[in-house]
């Protein structure tokens, strides 16, 4: 095993927790997280793309200092690939970083690792999508969902944000425009419920952001008593329970931690979650600084 190349307490760490809705960063020396933020949505497919590379320069400049290290997460990515290889160069290059000193990782491996040791249980999420993700003692993984909101991802803040247009939509085309707390909370979002609006705002931006920034109206409609969508939240948690359940059927009946920041919604989503799967344990931890005190633990010896 390489030693470390500097000693770690004099290293400054940037880790990268990125996702289809934001991308949380943070600074660690030593023992002591410096600074911290959210930059602009970020996927490993995301990072060849004119979008892509937007977002890394908006983050690039966010950072008060640059940073000797970097570790990231990111969606769409598999460690030790050799896309892998291209999404570590790609950031290497845009914070001036030696190679070695630059790690990527797939976001739900950067989650487990925040919360759970391998083989230690089932790590439900749910972001903008949703997947039940679980990692054995011997590096096999497990998983059910994650598969992109054209494919699945129910539970998550996407599905939240298009089963509220939905339900918009479903009143318009009989006729109706919605008056409730939901209606009044999508509104303020997307600028008005008639469909030219609606349209605008829901294919404006590719991907799933647009839709998934509306979870948010959700929970706040159902914290004022919204019928609509504190049945979308029960929807929600069921879908979120059967991703669980579908691992625990392969890898056994281990315990859950469900995190994710669609669950912060509204406290009435991680509610509802317990009535679905009993037992869950719903927690919140700093992926971004898991991910600096992973490069900082490395320190240059990890790819």
């Amino acid at each position: 095993m390489r030693r470390p190349l500097v000693s770690p307490q004099s290293l400054l760490a940037l880790g990268l927790d990125a996702g289809g809705s934001g991308t949380q960063w943070a600074l660690v020396r030593g023992d002591e997280g410096l600074a911290g933020g959210v930059a602009p949505p970020l996927t490993a497919a995301l990072l060849s793309t004119e979008l892509g590379r937007a977002a890394l320069a908006a983050l690039a400049e966010a950072l008060p200092a640059r940073p000797d290290l970097l570790h990231a997460g990111l969606p769409g990515l598999s460690a030790g690939t050799p896309f892998a290889a291209v999404v570590s160069d790609t950031l290497a290059q845009t914070f001036g970083l030696p190679a070695a000193r630059v790690s990527v990782e797939g976001d739900l491996d950067l989650a487990y690792r925040a919360h759970l040791a391998p083989g230690a249980g089932i790590l439900l999420y749910a972001g903008t999508g949703s997947i039940a993700y679980h990692v054995a003692g011997d590096g096999v993984v497990f998983r059910a969902g994650g598969r992109g909101y054209r494919l699945g991802d129910d539970g998550g803040g996407f599905s939240l944000g298009r089963a509220a247009l939905r339900w918009v939509t479903d009143a318009l085309d009989a006729g109706e425009v919605p008056s409730s707390p939901l209606a009044e909370e999508l509104a303020a979002l997307t600028g008005g419920l008639d469909w030219d609006t609606l349209r605008a705002f829901a294919y404006g931006r590719p991907g799933a952001a647009a839709i998934a920034s509306l979870a948010p109206a959700v929970g706040r409609a159902a914290d004022r008593g919204d019928v609509v969508a504190a049945h979308l939240l029960d929807e929600a948690s069921r879908s979120l329970a059967d991703l669980a359940r579908r691992v625990q059927g392969r890898a056994g009946l281990l315990p859950v931690t469900a995190t994710g920041g669609a669950l912060r919604v509204s406290p009435l989503f991680p509610a509802a979650l317990v009535r679905q799967l009993p037992g869950v344990t719903v927690a919140w931890r700093d992926h971004a600084e898991t991910a600096a005190r992973f490069a900082l633990a490395h320190n240059g010896t990890a790819r």
